[in-house]
């Protein structure tokens, strides 16, 4: 029996593949669930008597009417690997609160911003663009320079590429750097090399960023975030003016 105080069910209205381990889904809770970009939901499935649950960074702009989700697959995960044999149509419970304060004071004023992530810590980025874009069309907002880099071991684990560089041709205030760390794997890719750590000074050079005047966001893969931090700190920034979503323990 399901806790009606605490969830809610959602189903899954879209689901797009990426690659054998990653894979992008879109769910309608029958609640209304108010977030803000940066913010994580957290969803369940039942297995074996009990509710396995995981929270997820929401990809998808407060303003759209389903939630959608960058999800890895995890080899012998207790809730990934479930999750990956839903389809369309298939139901999964959510929390009826979103939390997280990533994010929270985003985009600062006056200032450029990097975004840097790995993989599927694109996700709360990508809510971020979507919101800055439409109110940039809608002439709410006063751009300042943003910046996303975003690291994987091949492009196929892009999952925003298209929509990212497509931001990135439309507004002039936007770059969007993806790069590779396995280019032999990848032999077609034009890029960048490297992993994404190794490229972020040279764009935080090319933004003018520096202690004082530069917002800096990482979300991820932990060992990124520690390399990351410690450039940024070598260029004057401390640990208060570094932003950071780890995806799991380092």
């Amino acid at each position: 029996m399901i806790d009606s105080e605490k969830y809610a069910a959602a189903t899954i209205v879209a689901r797009r593949d990426l690659a054998p381990d990653l894979w992008v889904i879109r769910l309608r809770p029958e609640i209304e669930l108010p977030y803000r970009p940066g913010q994580y939901v957290t969803i369940g499935l039942p297995q074996n008597g009990r509710m396995i649950e995981r929270p997820y960074s929401i990809c998808s702009a407060p303003t759209e009417p389903d939630i959608e989700l960058f999800i890895e697959r995890v080899p012998e995960g207790e809730l990934s690997e479930p999750l990956y044999a839903l389809g369309v149509g298939a139901e999964m419970v959510v929390r009826r609160r979103t939390k997280g304060l990533f994010l929270k004071d985003a985009p600062v004023v006056d200032q450029p911003h990097m975004l840097v992530a790995t993989v599927t810590g694109i996700a709360p980025f990508v809510s971020l663009m979507r919101t800055l874009a439409t109110r940039a069309r809608a002439g709410e907002w006063s751009a300042v320079p943003v910046t996303a880099l975003q690291g994987a071991s091949r492009s196929e684990e892009f999952g925003y590429a298209e929509e990212l560089t497509a931001l990135d041709a439309e507004f002039p205030w936007f770059t969007y750097v993806p790069t590779v760390s396995r280019p032999w794997d990848d032999p077609s890719w034009e890029g960048e090399h490297g992993r994404v750590e190794d490229v972020v000074r040279k764009y935080a050079d090319a933004t003018g960023m520096r202690a004082g005047h530069g917002a800096v966001y990482l979300c991820g893969h932990p060992g990124m975030i520690a390399g990351a931090r410690a450039i940024m700190r070598r260029r004057g920034f401390d640990d208060k003016e570094i932003r950071e979503e780890q995806y799991w323990p380092d």
